[in-house]
């Protein structure tokens, strides 16, 4: 069948020259024997005609259907082949024995010739088909000696020699048209094989990598979720926390069960706060700028100040006498990965201190980090860089973290440019690790956090604020913090909770605090945005996102500013110092606002 499809075209052009051919032939014959013997052309005529008959109705039927059938077209083809031939025969019998030689005989050799290399026979058919040809050839030529037809005996010695050699040469060549022809099908037949297995593997994989990716989903989702309930209970814990505080500042015993309550909260949420870190810098990406590194480095140690005095051990920055150079970075990456070294090293020494330093080596800033803390074996080097591993802690005490903290540096190192991190270290004496960075050769911006913790119930002292949270306690815990700084607070679990609000008409909030998933009914975000349309004749309104889900703040690139991002692992005091940040940034409403009635 593949014979039929590839080789149709070409028998039927072969065909067609037959035909053309046999009719030039025919032209030759009227002008050669009307002028020398006119009295046989009427034989020859017949002759002719009866062998284009015979060709042209076989071929007529190839232009069908038929040619893609092998058995069909093979019939047909030996059907032309067979007229051609006994014509030729037939002429042998009628044309003068003269002219036989010259005119007749090349018509057979023609016929082998666009047999064995046209019609693409396979070679058992050319074979038997063109053995029949030329044994009728030879029968002929014997039945014209018997008959005493005037025909040299080397006429038929020499012609019958060569069609018999044509025979020959024609199944050898037909062999290996046949030899190759299935040698090309057979390739084909294995590289459609080959495909076919390579798209269904291709399909497999496809299949695999969507269910894995279905899995990789689902199990974000789960984490994301399970990391929002559990915070939610710890959030309250700590802004409960906060409120009792203020109530009982006079009760010292109270007081002390309350800082062992709160230290264990913050211990909970520190480990919330690194799986929240090391989530985000999944998607991150750097802003590098010019980054002053002597106010890193003050933000980094004012920060670990009190947690390393509480441990009893000292912690300093290393004096120079003149301030390191900025360097080239992200300035919030790099103090993310300079305090995660620093808390590594305070929760891993009890005696001696820690200390900050910096060398300047080439383009090129080292700033370390040197601790008289445990040390690393070297059994643990290769994998202190790794998830989950802590070293000397195999009680898993909360208060060490989750193991997060140097594999969040290494992270880090991965994504800046030009950056790196070494560390050496003696067991039992102490490690150093140093962070290579790259020096800017531009003034950097000097940045600070902002307010601290003195400055926001100033800011937030007689605001209106409109507080949304789904689960009550946290709800209630928020509303108390923000009381405790002096604000106005009207608080809801949806925004059904504020339509009568909203409806009353009354002041214009200077802040929208809210959850971003809430139970029931529309998002915090739509919350938001349904506030921010009421009162849009005030200007836009600031909104405070405190979410305990693994949201990326990319996910609010399509909110208007001005807005931010806080989550419910922070401190209390970080939460109002974020909030107080956002209401001071606002600029007041415009003279000559005024609402459409």
């Amino acid at each position: 069948m593949d014979y039929a499809r590839r080789y149709a075209s070409q028998r039927r052009l072969a065909g067609a020259s037959f035909i053309l051919i046999w009719a030039v032939v025919v032209i030759h014959d009227w002008l050669l024997l009307n002028t020398s013997d006119p009295s046989i052309l009427f034989h020859v005529g017949y002759v002719r005609l009866a062998g284009a008959v015979g060709m042209a109705l076989p071929l007529w039927l190839m232009w069908g259907p038929r040619a893609f059938d092998e058995s069909a077209a093979v019939r047909l083809l030996c059907i032309v082949t067979l007229s051609c031939w006994f014509a030729l025969l037939g002429l042998l019998n009628v044309y003068p024995p003269l002219q036989v030689g010259k005119e007749i005989v090349p018509g057979f050799f023609v016929v082998l010739f666009l047999i064995f290399t046209s019609f693409r026979l396979r070679a058992i058919t050319a074979t038997w088909l063109v053995g029949l040809c030329v044994v009728t050839y030879h029968t002929t030529e014997l039945l014209q000696y018997i008959w005493n037809i005037p025909t040299p005996w080397s006429h038929w010695f020499t012609t019958g020699a060569m069609v018999l050699m044509m025979y020959f040469v024609g199944v050898v060549v037909c062999i290996q048209f046949e030899l190759a022809a299935r040698r090309e099908f057979v390739f084909r037949r294995r590289l459609r094989a080959a495909k076919a297995r390579v798209e269904t593997a291709s399909r497999v994989v496809k299949q695999q990598n969507e269910r894995m990716r279905e899995v990789v989903r689902e199990k974000e989702r789960f984490f994301s979720s399970a990391y929002h309930d559990i915070q939610q209970p710890l959030a309250a814990i700590n802004l409960f926390i906060h409120s009792a505080r203020i109530k009982l500042e006079d009760a010292h015993a109270a007081s002390h069960d309350l800082d062992v309550i709160e230290e264990t909260a913050g211990d909970i949420l520190d480990m919330f706060k690194d799986i929240q870190n090391y989530s985000e810098l999944g998607s991150y990406v750097p802003h590098l700028a010019p980054v002053d590194t002597q106010t890193v480095l003050t933000e980094v140690f004012e920060q670990y100040r009190e947690p390393a005095r509480s441990r009893g051990i000292e912690f300093r920055i290393s004096e120079r006498r003149r301030h390191p150079p900025p360097i080239e970075s992200d300035r919030s990456l790099f103090k993310r990965a300079l305090s995660n070294l620093v808390s590594n090293a305070i929760k891993n020494t009890s005696v001696g201190g820690v200390v900050i330093g910096w060398v300047l080596i080439g383009k090129r800033l080292r700033i370390d980090v040197w601790d008289t803390g445990v040390g690393i074996s070297p059994v643990h080097r290769d994998a202190i860089f790794a998830e989950y591993y802590q070293i000397n802690n195999p009680g898993r005490d909360r208060s060490k973290g989750l193991g997060l903290g140097l594999s969040i540096v290494n992270r880090v190192v991965g994504i800046l440019p030009k950056h790196s991190i070494r560390f050496w270290s003696v067991e039992g004496r102490g490690s150093r690790f140093s962070l290579y960075t790259p020096i800017s050769q531009s003034a950097p911006i000097i940045v600070t956090d902002g307010q601290g913790s003195a400055t926001y119930t100033s800011v937030l002292n007689g605001k209106y604020i409109l507080l949304c949270d789904d689960e009550p306690t946290v709800l209630e815990g928020l509303r108390r913090l923000f009381l405790s700084a002096g604000a106005l607070v009207d608080s809801a679990e949806s925004m059904k909770g504020f339509e009568p609000i909203l409806a009353d008409d009354g002041r214009v909030p200077d802040i929208i605090v809210t959850d971003i998933r809430l139970r029931d009914g529309p998002t915090g975000i739509e919350v938001a945005e349904r506030i921010r349309q009421h009162f849009a004749w005030a200007g836009v309104l600031p909104v405070a996102f405190i979410t305990g889900e693994l949201v990326s703040p990319h996910a609010l690139r399509d909110f208007a500013e001005p807005f931010v991002l806080l989550r419910k692992s922070s401190t209390p005091a970080s939460t109002l110092a974020e909030v107080s940040r956002l209401v001071a940034d606002r600029p007041p409403p415009g003279i000559g606002h005024v609402r459409d009635p």
